[in-house]
Order: structure tokens, then sequence, then C-alpha cells
């Protein structure tokens, strides 16, 4: 993790989301969009897990900076517009809020940046079963 007192707007944080979540290359809607037929079973499990995963982010977020949650019904194409939006919503208080996440303290701000390399890793899992090698 990198030091809590390494700092980023709001701006920039939700710019790096926006990027993990819809950038034209390497991002979860870019892996999506690779998927030609049936999706590998583990895809469906891969999205599933981001769409908890960033909920519970934003629920401790929330919780910690008395800001808005995310929506229980938003699936994942709607929770990633959402955090992006509220990402640039925050202020510089509440990006350096602290907040236990999994027993560590971290602020909101290395919260989001975990959210967006969390995000990328299983985009780049996505993106590798989206063409599993046929054989004959």
């Amino acid at each position: 993790m990198t030091s809590s007192a390494e700092s980023f707007s709001a701006n920039a944080l939700a710019t790096l989301l926006d990027e993990a979540n819809h950038a034209p290359w390497e991002s979860v809607r870019a892996a999506l969009a690779l998927i030609d037929g049936q999706p590998h079973p583990r895809v469906g499990w891969l999205t599933s897990h981001l769409t908890a995963t960033k909920r519970d982010y934003w629920t401790q977020i929330a919780a910690a900076t008395n800001t808005p949650a995310p929506d229980d019904a938003a699936g994942l194409t709607r929770l990633m517009a959402w955090e992006v939006d509220a990402t640039r919503a925050l202020t510089a208080v509440a990006l350096q809020t602290r907040l236990t996440h999994s027993d560590e303290s971290m602020t909101v701000s290395e919260v989001l940046r975990l959210n967006a390399r969390h995000t990328v890793w299983h985009a780049g899992q996505i993106a590798a079963l989206a063409n599993p090698t046929r054989l004959a």
C-alpha cells in the first residue's frame, strides 16, 4: 500500500476509476466487450464479485463520510458509472477520512485506489476468459 501521505484529488481518483471501469482498452467494459457467444462460467462469478466488492467499498465510504451509498438494486454497469460521479463529489476532507477495511485502517483515498486496482485485476481475468482457445 502506498503511503497515506500521498494524496490524489477527487477528480484524479474519479478518472482512475472511470478508466478502470470504462476505458476502451484494459477496463471492465473493454473486457466484457471481448466476449463472443456464451461466456465462460467464471465471468459471471467475476462480475458478481466486482459488484459486491464495489458495493462494500462504497457502503464503508458512505458510512465514514456521511455521503450517499449506492443503490442496492444497481448492477455492475450502473454501479461503475455511479461510483465515478460519487468519487468526484467527495471533498478533500472526505478523502482523508479513515475507515477500517479488511481489518486495516485506510483513508478513503486508499480504498478508492484499492478499488481501481481490484477492478483492473479482474478486468484482466475477464479478458483472459473472453475467448478461450478452442480446439478442433
